[in-house]
């Protein structure tokens, strides 16, 4: 009987990615996916909060339960605390060893290259290009977990994204730790010129990028490469310049608002998303307020927000005034139902528009998708739909959080 594996993957795309490689390196070892029972169970954590932590140390306690005779593994970005709750029949691989971890549980097998043929239950598919970080903000575990910065060879991204076309992927999600860090043997903006020229892929997306990477070359490539998707996810964390200088960020809110500018000025349609942190060290009502101008201003379809917890090793565990969770959760109720309404006031704008959507999966009775400015569309199923098709659609009606459509005749 072939045995079986199930992987938990908790976090950002780059996780995603990983865990993607692991499951298609050990199906070409012949093991078989599965929700229930399983004789191998790897847990891909996530470290950048204190949720996080609890949320890997309750999905291990679960995973056991339902496979008490499974070898355990946990591999991700773990935090200290994490690993001293955890028993000791769990074996910990470091981020540094993740691509050779299935190696380590079949020593005796030849285990394919760490890379990814597909991308389970997805139409589009996520692909790292760049792991670690240099800039260790101040809040920031990142790179404690996940080590210095450093970059896949170019030739390497573009044999596996000719693979992802052969089996039928449209659209490209390039992921990585800190894109703006990549740095092998061509250029970021080489890179994409090169991506763009790949038969098969439509669709070309960044995962995040911090304000002072978004270039002038940059720019140009985003609003004049058709491929390109007309959406960015800019982080933020602060529209507060006094609390982004101590978190230790590069730019200040006047240059994110600036690259949003230009972008918008170029092709109208431009949207964007970011994170948020709520509640850093000293945070008073006025920081709020510079968070929340820019939330108005920058107009953005979505916003991540994320309540300030302490991680281990950060300069920000030492700051003083730290603030207190209930006025984190006052502070992040009011900032995010501003969002909403900006978010709302945003998605309005493209009414009775006609636009491209690339269909991905059906929930109930409507198919859902996205414009190639990330607009989250749904319609109402028909033999005409099937996933992974681009069809012309209008927009005739905002909701809360996407736009209902019609197909166009």
């Amino acid at each position: 009987m072939k045995k079986k594996f199930n992987i938990l993957t908790i976090g950002c795309k780059a996780n995603q990615y990983e865990s993607q490689a692991f499951s298609d390196q050990m199906k070409t070892l012949g093991l078989i996916f599965s929700k229930e029972e399983a004789d191998i169970c790897i847990v891909n954590a996530c470290a950048v909060t204190s949720n996080a932590d609890k949320k890997s140390i309750t999905a291990i306690k679960s995973l056991k339960k339902k496979n008490k005779k499974a070898q355990f593994y946990l591999t991700g970005c773990i935090a200290k605390e994490v690993q001293d709750k955890l028993d000791d029949d769990i074996k910990i691989i470091p981020n540094s060893q993740k691509e050779t971890l299935i190696s380590q549980i079949f020593p005796d097998k030849k285990v394919p290259k760490f890379s990814i043929k597909n991308f389970d239950n997805h139409t589009r598919a996520f692909v790292k290009v760049q792991d670690g970080c240099d800039s260790y903000c101040s809040y920031c575990i990142i790179p404690f977990t996940r080590g210095r910065s450093r970059s896949r060879e170019s030739s390497d991204i573009i044999d596996e994204i000719s693979k992802l076309t052969l089996s039928g992927y449209r659209e490209i999600v390039l992921t990585g730790i800190n894109l703006g860090e990549y740095k092998s043997d061509i250029s970021f903006t080489e890179l994409l010129k090169r991506i763009s020229k790949i038969q098969g892929i439509e669709r070309i997306k960044l995962s995040s990028i911090h304000p002072h990477d978004i270039t002038d070359e940059l720019i140009d490539i985003l609003i004049n490469y058709k491929k390109m998707s007309k959406f960015l996810h800019i982080s933020l964390q602060s529209g507060s310049n006094r609390i982004l200088k101590k978190m230790r960020r590069k730019y200040t809110n006047e240059m994110f608002l600036e690259k949003v500018k230009i972008l918008t000025s170029l092709h109208p349609d431009f949207t964007f998303s970011t994170d948020l942190i709520v509640g850093f060290p000293s945070e008073a009502i006025d920081d709020v307020e510079d968070s929340i101008d820019v939330i108005r201003k920058a107009k953005f379809t979505k916003v991540h927000f994320f309540s300030y917890s302490k991680r281990p090793n950060t300069l920000a565990v030492k700051f003083e005034n730290q603030i207190d969770s209930n006025i984190i959760k006052e502070r992040k109720k009011m900032m995010q139902k501003e969002a909403n309404l900006i978010s709302s006031a945003k998605r309005e704008t493209f009414i009775n528009r006609e636009m491209k959507v690339l269909f991905e999966n059906l929930k109930g009775d409507y198919f859902l998708g996205t414009t190639e400015n990330n607009l989250l569309v749904h319609v109402l199923n028909n033999e005409k739909i099937s996933s992974n098709q681009i069809l012309d659609v209008k927009l005739v009606k905002n909701m809360d959080g996407f736009i209902l459509g019609e197909l166009c005749k």
